[in-house]
């Protein structure tokens, strides 16, 4: 079988909601980027999140703004920014599920915690809801806890992932799952890159593969930069009966720590049932656990966390994701975005959803995109990835 040429000015390895961010964003400057996906689009961590656009507030609930919480600070009105049509990618047709993450104590929370969420430190990023105007779940009586809001929307990532990949799918190569890569050098730099039958030549090569990135440096043999797994067991669960449905929730728990105790988002299965998905410290606590015990463990957080609420009967169902990310010491959560560049090589991590646009920043500064010339090629036909199944279709 003869081989098959490509030719593109930017190679990114990996649909995940990085590549996809920097792929429609140099396509749209006109540069020719081509993005390799060897399952389907969004199927690791990006439909593993619960599609909060995080600006920080949950990094300072030790009541210290940490360098965490300001770096991602900026991100919620990015991503507002193009929702509402005019920011760095259209996308308009993305499903809102929430407008601001809550946050919730069942009691009442310490003076101090008070005076620091009022502080100038997290002004426009929090403020207290009067439970009038809570959603109905916390209008009850029975709530006794103190209700905040957060400047942080909540999308729904499917339609995220359709929105941002429509403009630009044909310049999308689908490679097969155990696809092997074959890495071509001229002097320091790829020149080229074989997988299978296809030849891919490019000026730039930028890996936005998640954990997949960890093969892909073992076949060019670069030991450094490392990659670190931060693995999580997030818990779902729906109504057994569509008569009774859960109501939507988009929250944060406040125990006494400095993490919340649990992240609660919602979603619509194909059945338009509410799925709730749970994140936070009992995912993160909940690794080495097996399911019956994971779940027997949220069952009871859920009964203590909401204890005014009567929950109906529930099926249930666990998912394990790794969180691939640079190494740091003691596998701590970095702070930021990551971007390491070798030559024409470019090996990124976003660490959270959130920051996709900020990598994207990142990379187009060490492309250097203004100083490539816009070519156009005449490349053959080849097959595009297709979207994953959201999770809430394939969990239970």
């Amino acid at each position: 079988m003869s081989q098959q040429q490509i030719n593109t000015d930017v190679v990114i390895i990996g649909a995940g909601i990085a590549g996809l961010w920097l792929h429609h964003r140099l396509n749209d400057m006109g540069i020719h980027a081509l993005l390799i996906e060897n399952g389907q689009i969004g199927q690791g961590q990006t439909l593993s999140s619960q599609g909060i656009i995080h600006g920080g507030s949950k990094y300072a609930l030790n009541g210290v703004l940490s360098k965490a919480a300001q770096v991602i600070s900026s991100m919620p009105k990015r991503w507002k920014d193009s929702i509402e049509g005019h920011g760095d990618i259209d996308l308009s047709s993305v499903k809102k599920l929430a407008d601001h993450q809550l946050l919730w104590s069942k009691d009442k929370i310490s003076s101090k915690m008070v005076s620091f969420f009022a502080s100038k430190a997290l002004s426009g990023r929090m403020q207290r809801v009067d439970k009038t105007n809570a959603p109905a779940l916390f209008q009850d009586r029975g709530f006794k806890g103190t209700l905040y809001q957060l400047d942080e929307p909540v999308l729904d990532v499917p339609s995220l992932l359709k929105a941002i990949t429509e403009k630009w799918h044909q310049r999308m190569l689908a490679v097969a799952k155990q696809a092997k890569y074959r890495w071509i050098k001229s002097g320091k730099q790829i020149a080229s890159l074989e997988i299978d039958n296809i030849c891919i030549h490019a000026k730039q090569f930028v890996l936005t593969a998640g954990e997949g990135n960890e093969e892909i440096l073992h076949t060019l043999d670069i030991k450094q930069p490392a990659m670190q797994r931060r693995p999580l067991q997030m818990v779902l669960c729906k109504s057994r009966h569509s008569s009774q449905p859960l109501p939507e929730i988009f929250a944060h728990s406040l125990g006494s720590g400095s993490k919340p105790i649990a992240t609660i988002s919602s979603h619509l299965d194909q059945q338009k049932n509410v799925v709730w998905y749970l994140g936070g410290n009992i995912a993160e606590e909940g690794v080495d656990k097996s399911e019956a015990q994971l779940i027997e463990e949220a069952q009871k957080l859920l009964a203590s966390i909401l204890p005014w609420f009567e929950l109906p009967e529930l099926e249930w169902a666990t998912h394990a994701v790794n969180r691939a990310e640079p190494k740091q010491s003691s596998l701590t959560r970095p702070d930021s975005a990551f971007i390491n560049s070798q030559e024409n090589l470019h090996i990124c991590w976003p660490t959270k959803l959130a920051l996709a646009p900020d990598l994207a920043d990142q990379v187009l500064l060490a492309l250097k995109p203004e100083q490539m010339a816009k070519e156009e090629y005449n490349n053959p036909d080849y097959p595009h990835p297709s979207l994953a199944m959201p999770l809430w279709d394939r969990a239970f």
